[in-house]
């Protein structure tokens, strides 16, 4: 039995990849915080490579750990300890980095001479602000925070039916089990995220708005329960390495169609983009690439670097602050007239760069301040949510 460092490295270049995903925005089509002058379609196509999979993904692997915690823990326990994990963080980045994201949006999109100290007063009494319309409107948003929300609502909503039905879930489990596997690993799913953007999409688009976000609340709780029900079992992984060839090369032929449709259509296009053919790909693109990063990533399940151990324990840190830190970066870069598409490169530097000092700053300041430690033990304990320990066989044999 072994340890699983490769849901480890998978975890860690999804949270990465979240940063490059995020600049981009701000030189793409799509709407964003704040705009670059100089936007091009060609960054648009770092969303349509990345989005569908990456936060799917990231929800299968976070509720694969989960199936392990869940063997040493009573779900209830699970439950408590999850909520002290996630919410703390949730709450204090909402009250505190959120409102320099709504001043760098109302000084730059906005055009608003507005001080950040009124952002704060304003955002956290819930008052309105004029926008540049005339229109007034209270802003109270999760940003980019939404994914700690959502993870810990699955999470309490999952632990809470194995409370109640726990032996249920584990028929499901092995329901489950038995049908995905082979050629049915790849085509069962596909057809079931395929038919979710065909039916529930167009009503329900993604909004990160927690009460109202029916499509992802489907498409995520659906990868995070598989992940609870499938990520314990042996079998299952054995199968992602069975099917993990032809997955890549399913993944690979998605990629020129995916690009040439963007060439053709916008993104702003919701009509193409919500349609039966861009359905048919980008939920085959989604679960093909997923399969691929899981099966072919067990070849990485033997690595051990302390590296690794680093970047868990710093991951939280960089994706808490990235927007903020960016937001405020790009600010600056706006005001000098240097927010052109070759800031790109840089920004990402800089944005790393701020929040490894910062992640490092608060890990020598909570040493030297003892009283510290609680706070630092939490986004310790948080990063851990998809540690990989998960004990089960890892298969060695590559293609």
């Amino acid at each position: 039995m072994e340890r699983r460092p490769d849901l480890d490295i998978i975890r860690v270049s999804i949270f990465l990849l979240l940063i490059v995903y995020h600049v981009s925005l701000i030189f793409g089509s799509r709407e964003f915080l704040i705009k670059s002058s100089e936007n091009t379609s060609f960054f648009d196509s770092v969303h349509v490579l990345s989005h569908p999979w990456r936060v799917s993904l990231l929800f299968f692997v976070s509720g694969a750990a989960t199936a392990f915690s869940l063997q040493k823990r009573r779900p209830g326990e699970l439950r408590s300890r999850r909520s002290h994990q996630l919410l703390i963080p949730f709450v204090l980045g909402v009250i505190l980095l959120i409102p320099p994201q709504i001043h760098a949006f109302l000084s730059v999109h906005e055009g608003m001479p507005i001080s950040v100290g009124e952002v704060f007063r304003r955002y956290l009494t819930l008052s309105p602000f004029q926008l540049a319309d005339g229109s007034w409107r209270v802003i109270f948003t999760m940003e980019h925070l939404w994914y700690l929300a959502y993870l810990w609502l699955y999470t309490a909503i999952v632990t809470t039916l194995m409370s109640v039905c726990g032996s249920t879930l584990k028929t499901i489990g092995d329901w489950l089990a038995a049908r995905l596997k082979g050629a049915g690993l790849l085509l069962w799913p596909m057809i079931f995220f395929v038919l979710l953007r065909l039916i529930v999409m167009p009503q329900f688009p993604h909004r990160l708005d927690i009460i109202d976000d029916w499509y992802s609340h489907i498409l995520y709780l659906t990868c995070f329960a598989g992940g609870i029900l499938l990520g314990g079992r042996a079998e299952f992984w054995q199968n992602l390495v069975m099917v993990r060839r032809a997955a890549l090369i399913g993944a690979l032929a998605c990629v020129p169609v995916l690009l040439w449709m963007l060439e053709l259509h916008p993104l702003a296009d919701n009509r193409f983009w919500s349609s039966p053919l861009a359905s048919l790909i980008d939920g085959g693109f989604m679960w093909c690439t997923a399969v691929a990063i899981l099966g072919y990533g067990q070849m990485l399940a033997t690595v051990h670097h302390p590296a690794l151990s680093y970047l868990n324990r710093a991951v939280l840190t960089y994706y808490v602050l990235h927007q903020t830190v960016m937001l405020l970066i790009a600010e600056q870069l706006y005001a000098m007239g240097w927010l052109g598409t070759g800031a790109f490169l840089p920004l990402v530097v800089l944005t790393l760069l701020i929040c490894g000092l910062f992640f490092e700053g608060w890990r020598r300041l909570c040493h030297l301040m003892p009283r510290l430690q609680p706070l630092w033990s939490i986004a310790v304990e948080t990063t851990r949510l998809t540690k990989a320990k998960l004990m089960f066989p890892v298969p060695r044999k590559a293609d």
